[in-house]
């Protein structure tokens, strides 16, 4: 029954939200361009990205319209549901995993943007080979903790995803939705990429089981609806969670911004080896879009260097494209050279075929926890 209370919940939710922002939208005088994307795009200390492009194309102070949604997948969704009359031109942040929901869906008409010789290799090849949707951002999952505060030794060299399951540390955790997050969902595929999953022919790193691996860890880690909720509650020290799943870049948010270096994060070393899911974020044409030519000089200018180097420090993860300097303040960060992507084990197609069961398969090791 809580189960059905809270899907019903969510609906509700979602049809409010929707009404709600059309009304935002159709009370503006005659957007030129409207973008729909995730809340935290860009956001902290924060780059306006729509007056930046204004200026950029010479148009109109206020003729972006930015309709910001909680996640990614709250971003097709609502494409979706508009699919047969589309507000939006541009959608941005469906990452390497929805890709093949939103390819399946037709929501996406495929554009490959001036310059995209610029992207760094292997990253359009892994998101969307056609151009469905064109890279601008990607980084690798982990868990991230607060040094002064987490209780025990982490070794970073030597920890194991077993280790998690040590009732002590895991009662310090923040494990984030993977059926509303993209990050919660690129830590449920590291998980499946360590352990494998026989059923869809995947090999995994190690011997285990992921389905009881989440079974026996769901008794003491706090699930969170949302990465921004995470990180609320891994600073609020009364709470007693401070590590959570975040990214490998995350520690250089107080470095760079801070000179507070106190935080960390950390990758599941199996066989000697620094594992993480690599998240790989695009930017798509809405499949037809009512500003169409608009809509692509803005996807344009997305991957260029006046938008990239700020994604270091306002997105806190890599930029797409080649030639942008890193600070030397992400000299904390593990190199993502050291890190050995699970994602080859994943292969697309098969997310595509197998991500609504895995995450069926999730809930119920989750609830019988």
């Amino acid at each position: 029954m809580m189960k059905k209370i809270f899907a019903i919940g969510i609906v509700i939710i979602f049809v409010v939200s929707v009404i709600g922002a059309g009304i935002y939208i159709f009370n503006q005088p005659n957007p030129d361009l409207v973008i729909y994307t995730y809340n935290s795009l860009l956001a902290d200390p924060g780059y306006e990205f729509d007056r930046a492009f204004e200026a950029y194309a010479g148009l109109p102070n206020g003729s972006v319209k930015v309709v910001y949604l909680d996640d990614s997948a709250s971003v097709l969704n609502r494409a979706v549901l508009e699919k047969d009359s589309p507000v939006a031109d541009v959608l941005i942040g469906i990452d390497n995993v929805l890709v093949g929901k939103a390819r399946s869906a037709e929501i996406l008409t495929a554009y490959e943007p001036t310059g995209s010789s610029n992207l760094i290799d292997g990253l359009a090849d892994n998101l969307a080979s056609d151009y469905l949707l064109t890279p601008y951002d990607y980084g690798v999952i982990s868990l991230y903790y607060l040094e002064d505060r987490i209780q025990g030794d982490i070794d970073q060299d030597t920890f194991e995803l077993m280790d998690l399951l040590d009732p002590s540390l895991a009662e310090q955790t923040i494990m984030i939705d993977p059926r509303l997050s993209s990050p919660g969902l690129g830590f449920l595929l590291h998980t499946i990429g360590i352990f494998g999953d026989e059923a869809s022919g995947i090999d995994g790193v190690i011997d285990g089981d992921w389905e009881t691996y989440w079974n026996e860890l769901s008794d003491n880690y706090r699930l969170s609806a949302s990465w921004g909720d995470a990180f609320n509650l891994l600073y609020t020290e009364e709470e007693g969670r401070p590590m959570m799943v975040s990214y490998t870049t995350s520690p250089a948010y107080g470095a760079c911004l801070y000179d507070d270096p106190g935080s960390k994060s950390i990758l599941s070393n199996e066989l000697n080896t620094k594992w993480g899911w690599q998240q790989i974020e695009g930017i798509g044409l809405a499949k037809n879009a009512p500003h169409e030519q608009l809509a692509k000089e803005f996807i344009d200018w997305f991957i260029t260097p006046e938008v990239q180097s700020q994604i270091y420090l306002n997105q806190w993860v890599y930029p797409a494209i080649k030639g942008i300097d890193i600070p030397e303040c992400y000299s904390i960060v593990t190199p993502f050279e050291d890190i050995t992507p699970l994602n080859s084990r994943i292969l697309p197609d098969t997310i595509s075929a197998n991500l609504d069961t895995w995450l069926t398969k999730w809930e119920i090791s989750v609830a019988t926890g």
